[in-house]
């Protein structure tokens, strides 16, 4: 007789990358990865939340693949030197989606289920948790953006959303 696996309930910290966690020193866009810096208080933060048993998620759009202005390595090395930003990396994983329907770049130039505001990723990280014997608790997860996608996504999953400069107390000049 085999015995049922153990599952662990487990909320998660779903992030935004651009205007969320990190940003660009040189203007409105990461051109290259020296341009790339974390929001102050990003660390601390996600660590009182990843210390509280939640799985810490990034989910981010990167379009630019799609509109040929970068490559996926160069989107991943993007990636990979954000997180090498951080003292100890808080992330479990990060989600990223290359396509926009408007691009110019085959395959990523066509509509996906994975780009926010749609949940693609979302589902990605289910799958994936669930693999290991994780539930997502999404009714107790949380969903941090800085734009009008990210809270479509979190709205279209039935997540609760709050906009980056409420959840990391950020001073916005209007």
């Amino acid at each position: 007789m085999t015995s049922k696996p153990e599952y662990k309930l487990q909320p998660a910290l779903l992030l935004d990358f651009d205007g969320t966690i990190r940003h660009s020193k040189t203007g409105k866009f990461i051109n290259k990865i020296e341009d790339i810096i974390l929001f102050p208080d990003v660390e601390e933060k996600l660590w009182q939340y990843r210390n509280n048993g939640y799985l810490i998620l990034g989910i981010t759009n990167q379009g630019g693949v799609a509109f040929g202005y970068k490559k996926p390595a160069s989107m991943e090395k993007e990636l990979q030197a954000t997180l090498d930003l951080f003292q100890k990396n808080p992330f479990h994983d990060v989600k990223s989606s290359y396509s926009h329907e408007k691009g110019r770049v085959e395959p990523y130039n066509h509509r996906s289920l994975l780009r926010k505001p749609d949940i693609g990723m979302l589902v990605e990280c289910e799958i994936e948790y669930f693999a290991q014997n994780i539930i997502i608790g999404w009714d107790n997860s949380l969903f941090v953006g800085d734009r009008p996608e990210d809270g479509e996504c979190a709205r279209r999953a039935n997540i609760q959303f709050i906009h980056a400069d409420e959840f990391f107390n950020r001073k916005t000049t209007d």
